[in-house]
């Protein structure tokens, strides 16, 4: 794959914290963390079971003040730390040491029922009304490597490729970690030395001991450990060597970040500014803001005249390519093959920044050939690559369609910055005032049919009352005269425009459900 030129901007506010990720001069993917929705992933908590659904094959864990977390049961049991594990009793090995393992039958593992104490720790953010998922396989992250109390040996980065520098590493680290323990050795490792990983690795054990030491205390659900801030983390586990800079328009952050990376990665300090000249960043560079809000709409055009439209349901996420005004003196073939590669590229960058999830149906204009259907199904093979998010995608169907998933690990940047129509639910559309006139009319009837009483109160937007007194014909006129009833109207102006309460009349009790048909 090309080189590409890779930037990471960071703005900072009194109510939030954003880091644009740029590349090649377009905004890719956007983080934003916000008070109300501090990031929990890789916290880890000392909880208490709360329930177990082996029909469900699920575990569910008080954590204290978020919700509740759940977890597959039986990965859960599988990853619980032994009791061993949770000893706080670890030593190093000597350099030339070789790792000492744990033979698997030594590891105590209790059934696990109600009450019990577990550590525990967040691998996907609460989306919605569902917890966040959790592990018992927990883990340290550091800059270059990833800490496994319950784990064996090295795991290197499938970004390492070079067969090389993957043996040279595994001898480096497999006699440093701790007895007992596992590592993952990160991307961002592949040129470092032994004191380098002797560090992270003393840091990351450091973290550990203390988690330990806190659990064993912790008689109620506690936060053991925070995994670092958004900013914080960009730093650690993003800025390495494909970074030309970060800029950063918060001085206390950039000295903060100045700091770390002295510690950590001095190679990389000439690639840090800070922005402080008055303009926002996000106006500054690359025209962050504008493009941003306007990758957001429901419909995106591309730059020859097609478009895509994007639509979230509760099962999937659609992609709908249309061809809009592209039209070019060329087969049909030919135009389709070049707004679906154009449209394959912008649906990458999409997923990538609004950060979907779950499966995705991709509608692509119709080709023939092919050949054509291939190179739009690697062309957006080979850009996920680029995608951190882990993902699986299907070739391109008879029908046209690309079926693929995208690991979710946190709710949309769609969910973080919107929320649903309060009038519609999210939906896009609302009964037509027909339609509710309607179902009063109903309404009516059967509450006439069963009560036989001779008036009632109806509570409705100011609009919906013009809507229905203010005509020639008064439509609530003729529905009071055809079921013989007085309607007193009561206007409550924070009901929505496509909605009515009714009640007894005289009085507050509520009787719209009792006797809708």
């Amino acid at each position: 794959m090309s080189y590409i030129d890779k930037e990471i901007l960071i703005n900072v506010s009194t109510k939030e914290t954003r880091v644009a990720i740029v590349e090649d001069s377009k905004l890719v993917e956007m983080f934003i963390e916000r008070p109300e929705n501090e990031r929990t992933i890789g916290n880890i908590y000392a909880g208490y079971v709360d329930n177990i659904l082996d029909g469900m094959n699920s575990i569910f864990v008080v954590l204290g003040d978020v919700q509740n977390g759940f977890s597959h049961l039986g990965d859960f049991k599988n990853d619980l730390l032994p009791t061993e594990i949770l000893s706080g009793k670890y030593s190093f090995q000597s350099i030339d040491e070789d790792i000492t393992l744990i033979d698997s039958q030594d590891k105590e593992k209790k059934r696990l029922k109600k009450k019990d104490k577990v550590l525990v720790q967040v691998i996907k953010e609460s989306i919605g009304s569902k917890g966040p998922r959790i592990t018992s396989n927990v883990t340290i992250p550091g800059r270059y490597v990833v800490l496994i109390p319950n784990d064996r040996g090295v795991k290197i980065s499938k970004k390492i490729s070079n067969p090389s520098v993957r043996r040279k590493l595994n001898k480096i680290v497999k006699n440093l970690i701790p007895d007992n323990f596992g590592v993952i050795v990160r991307t961002a490792a592949e040129n470092k030395d032994s004191q380098a990983f002797t560090n992270d690795i003393i840091n990351t054990y450091n973290i550990w001991k203390k988690v330990v030491k806190e659990y064993k205390k912790a008689e109620e659900p506690t936060l053991l450990y925070k995994d670092d801030n958004l900013a914080a983390s960009i730093v650690r586990d993003l800025f390495n060597e494909d970074v030309s800079r970060m800029i950063v328009d918060s001085k206390d952050l950039y000295n903060d970040i100045q700091e770390y990376i002295r510690n950590n990665a001095p190679e990389l300090e000439d690639n840090l500014f800070l922005h402080d000249d008055g303009d926002p960043i996000f106006d500054k560079y690359h025209n962050i803001s504008k493009d941003y809000y306007k990758s957001l709409a429901r419909e995106v055009y591309l730059k020859n005249g097609g478009s895509i439209v994007i639509d979230h349901t509760e099962a999937l996420v659609a992609i709908d390519v249309n061809s809009k005004r592209y039209i070019k003196k060329r087969s049909h073939e030919e135009n389709s093959y070049n707004i679906n590669l154009a449209a394959a590229r912008e649906i990458v960058r999409q997923l990538r920044l609004r950060d979907m999830g779950g499966l995705v149906v991709i509608d692509f204009i119709d080709m023939h050939d092919n050949d054509n259907k291939a190179k739009i199904f690697n062309e957006m093979k080979n850009l996920l690559k680029l995608d951190k998010a882990k993902s699986s995608i299907e070739p391109i169907s008879r029908f046209g369609l690309i079926e693929m998933t995208r690991q979710r690990l946190k709710p949309s940047i769609v969910q973080t910055i919107f929320e649903d129509c309060p009038t519609c639910s999210g939906k896009g559309i609302v009964k037509s005032k027909e339609s509710i006139s309607i179902q009063l009319d109903r309404w009516l009837k059967n509450y006439k049919f069963v009560t036989n009483n001779a008036a009632v109160d109806i509570a409705v937007n100011k609009e919906l009352q013009k809507y229905l007194e203010n005509r020639e014909n008064s439509i609530i006129q003729e529905m009071m005269i055809k079921n013989w009833i007085k309607v007193n109207f009561i206007i409550n102006n924070s009901l929505n425009l496509y909605d009515f309460k009714c009640y007894e009349s005289g009085t507050e009790k509520e009787i719209t459900r009792e006797y809708a048909n």
